[in-house]
């Protein structure tokens, strides 16, 4: 059972964290550190998963992703309702704590679900999910974009180029994927003959769900809530594109060539892999985009696997980003000598202005 267990992780620390705001206090603030030292932890002491298990009951694993969502909203329900009811400065604690969370248990989740393309109960969760997270363009972008244009510089707005600074990347990948994803959708209704100001606009329809989901913040909360609610969506959505920074950092594809694992940077790190139910496997994802989660392969022999996880990047390139370039330079200079084709190196060595 412990191959269940595994994915439930993010879920046991979503009710952690709602039983912290239940104590509330100190030592409610206390419970939810749990949760930050048990990641650190496990990241930096648990080491590498690469297995892969034969499982029987594939609807537990579906309910550990589904089960994400309520109970992010418990917990956003009971700490808004903290702060609405009597403002606490360690309140503002909380907030890199539940940014995670939410990129973790809507975010990443929703990326999960909008990949079922054909499972309209799923999309729509997933689409739900996104928006309550500030990000309802990604399922256009991400599906129909990243996954066609990973590694094309110039058409993808989430692949990093080499030494690129991590939070200037964060903020202009977060809005060129709006832009990318409305450019995606008009093509697509044009073609449908469908006008773009009308329901059929997916992008629109995604900003209606979070307009909605603000408003009843608002309607039922304070406007310290709703400040609070921007603030977890900001952190979040952070997150994620310096995950997106990571996946693919200085790695390159010529326009018109097959994705190949050795585009984007893997990592199986038992931790992080769990806890984005196995996001880290990421270049099979690429290549075999319709796989379940729990289906993807580690990847462990392709060179193109990073010695941490994801979590633990995000952390250096945040706070020490010349320390994470320079642990990367050798990695980069790896791949380049031994996975990149002709056309590839090219690129790497003149438009990256990446030296070996």
């Amino acid at each position: 059972m412990g191959s269940y267990f595994k994915f439930f992780l993010t879920p046991l620390f979503l009710c952690i964290m709602g039983l912290s705001l239940i104590i509330d206090g100190w030592m409610g603030l206390s419970l939810s550190l749990v949760v930050v030292c048990s990641i650190i932890f496990g990241e930096l002491f648990f080491g590498d998963d690469i297995s892969t298990p034969n499982y029987r009951f594939p609807f537990l694993l579906d309910f550990s992703l589904f089960i994400n969502v309520p109970l992010f909203l418990i917990v956003l329900y009971l700490f808004l309702d903290r702060v609405s009811s009597a403002f606490e400065w360690y309140y503002l604690l909380y907030i890199p704590i539940l940014g995670l969370l939410m990129a973790l248990s809507l975010i990443n989740i929703g990326h999960e679900l909008v990949h079922r393309t054909s499972k309209k109960f799923d999309c729509e969760v997933g689409n739900w999910a996104l928006a309550t997270a500030w990000n309802p363009a990604f399922a256009i972008e991400h599906v129909y974009g990243h996954h066609k244009n990973i590694g094309i510089v110039e058409e993808d707005p989430v692949t990093a180029t080499y030494g690129e600074n991590p939070i200037i990347f964060a903020v202009k990948a977060f809005f060129k994927e709006h832009v990318h994803a409305w450019g995606i959708e008009t093509r697509q209704l044009n073609r449908r003959k469908q006008r773009i100001l009308s329901f059929h606009n997916r992008i629109l329809n995604g900003y209606l769900r979070t307009l909605i989901v603000f408003g009843l913040i608002g309607y039922f909360f304070s406007w310290q809530a709703m400040l609070i609610y921007i603030c977890l969506g900001i952190v979040a959505n952070y997150i994620f594109q310096l995950t997106n920074f990571i996946e693919h950092y200085g790695l390159v594809r010529i326009k018109g060539k097959p994705v190949q694992y050795h585009h984007s940077w893997n990592s199986n790190n038992r931790m992080t892999s769990y806890l984005t139910y196995n996001l880290t496997r990421h270049s099979d994802h690429h290549v075999h985009a319709q796989k379940e989660f729990w289906e993807l392969n580690p990847c462990d022999n392709t060179g193109v696997v990073l010695p941490s996880g994801y979590l633990t990047y995000i952390l250096l390139f945040t706070f020490f980003p010349s320390y994470a370039k320079s642990q990367m330079a050798p990695r980069l200079k790896h791949w380049h000598e031994n996975y990149a084709s002709v056309d590839e190196k090219a690129l790497t060595l003149h438009y990256l202005n990446f030296s070996i």
